[in-house]
């Protein structure tokens, strides 16, 4: 079981979360068709056909993460990742994942700040039994202090392998917990260790009866079906499972996006860097849906700054200046409260953090004080939806952002949308993007430097 990360070259952004998902799809003759159901007990169902092969995705997204944990139990939701894979009433110890392996399957799961979710590949004649496994461990899973005390110690010992063993993950927790102070995303998905050591079953007890219920999960499956095929299923096997009634508790959301020592960098100093990096997170408002345009600008500015090889960034501090030997630059909107957007670089041997910083402040004044060119604004549209191109042929990623889009409270609809925002942006969008969105005084800059050469500059 995994955290959901976005692959980067830059050690930092490795371990950074995944980046916008709406830019991955679009309407069109093309697109897919996707159709929803509800079950009488609260269940929501997607289904997006795809009969190009006899197999299924299957998905079970549930409506907490770790934004939604108790103060003081962070790790909590995370940890669920590894208990939903011990036994039920019905399901031995380690028998799920054995059973869908048996069966010619793949499965897994993952958390994030707002969400967790469990997913099988599997022929689709196993289709049913994966909805009578998962129903099975919904309501039925066994939470025992021998069973919670071992899994405790596998997620601390992942811990120390994903967080404190690593600098750069290390560095992003610190600037995370400055630029999200005061609201959730200030805790890390993992959670802090001296927390996680103290969970109980008492806990887990709590957290699954709270929020393990069909009333707070969103089903989706993709592949070789029809809605009324996965809605007959689901019927038999979700629909006896009684709903929770408890409505998702509101959560607090930074409304004034400034951040307090915006002007003092985070540094990190460590013996076991063995490159340097920056980096500066942007605090960006909740997403709101009279504000998509804005939003989609973002989108596109994060593929003019930092799309490539081609991107003002690559071309003004590795190919002009050679301040440094890589950067790049993304959006981060696909959440429930503050999005962000990030900036990143590897400093050039002998370049300092400040003179690196100032090669960054460079290229984002010009991008506020000028319009784009009408090429870079074509190639960013362009590249944004050749992705959706790319998305549109894995079976897994079209379940993956629906079943995004579910949680964060968006509908199929605004999904197979977003491309027509992206294509109605227009330079001057992009430069107001800038001028809302890329503020100094919303953000925190981070160091990563090997011991005893933090390279400091202001910024």
């Amino acid at each position: 079981m995994t955290l959901m990360r976005l692959k980067k070259s830059n050690p930092i952004i490795a371990v950074l979360a995944a980046g916008s998902l709406l830019a991955a799809c679009s309407r069109g003759p093309e697109g897919p068709k996707v159709e929803t159901a509800r079950l009488d007990n609260g269940l929501e169902i997607i289904v997006i056909p795809d009969f190009r092969a006899d197999v299924v995705t299957h998905m079970l997204w549930y409506r907490v993460g770790s934004a939604d944990e108790p103060k003081g139990k962070s790790g909590i939701a995370h940890f669920f990742e590894h208990l939903m894979f011990r036994g039920t009433e019905n399901i031995p110890s380690g028998d799920f994942s054995k059973t869908v392996a048996r069966l010619g399957g793949q499965d897994n799961a993952f958390t994030s700040y707002d969400y967790t979710a469990y997913f099988q590949r599997i022929a689709k004649d196993k289709l049913g039994k994966m909805m009578e496994m998962e129903a099975e461990r919904m309501q039925k899973l066994i939470i025992q202090p021998d069973i919670v005390a071992v899994e405790r110690d596998v997620i601390l010992e992942e811990r120390s392998m994903r967080v404190d063993g690593r600098p750069a993950a290390l560095l992003n927790e610190q600037i995370r917990k400055r630029l999200h102070a005061g609201t959730p995303y200030e805790v890390p998905v993992i959670g802090w260790r001296k927390e996680i050591a103290q969970l109980n079953a008492a806990d887990a007890g709590a957290f699954y009866q709270r929020y393990y219920a069909p009333d707070n999960a969103v089903l989706v499956v993709a592949g070789a079906v029809t809605l009324d095929e996965v809605k007959g299923l689901a019927e038999t096997h979700y629909g006896p499972l009684k709903p929770s009634g408890q409505p998702r508790a509101p959560r607090q959301v930074a409304v004034q996006l400034s951040v307090t020592d915006y002007d003092k960098p985070e540094v990190l100093s460590d013996a076991r860097v063995r490159q340097r990096s920056w980096l500066r997170l942007y605090r960006l408002p909740q997403y709101q849906r009279d504000a998509k345009r804005q939003f989609a600008a973002a989108d596109v500015l994060a593929e003019v700054l930092g799309g490539g090889l081609t991107g003002r960034l690559y071309q003004a501090l590795v190919v002009e200046s050679q301040v440094a030997v890589g950067t790049g630059a993304y959006s981060d909107t696909s959440r429930l409260d503050n999005g962000e957007f990030i900036i990143y670089a590897t400093p050039a041997e002998g370049t300092d953090f400040a003179k690196l910083a100032s090669a960054v402040n460079t290229e984002i004044e010009r991008v506020k004080n000028a319009p784009v060119t009408e090429e870079e604004l074509r190639r960013a549209k362009r590249q944004l939806v050749s992705d959706l191109v790319f998305a549109r042929d894995s079976q897994q990623s079209m379940a993956n952002i629906f079943g995004r889009a579910a949680m964060l409270g968006l509908s199929p609809d605004d999904v197979l949308g977003w491309v027509d925002e992206i294509e109605a942006v227009t330079q001057d969008d992009v430069r107001d993007a800038a001028r809302a969105l890329l503020v100094e005084a919303h953000a925190i800059t981070g160091h990563l430097a090997s011991e005893g050469n933090t390279s400091e500059g202001n910024k």
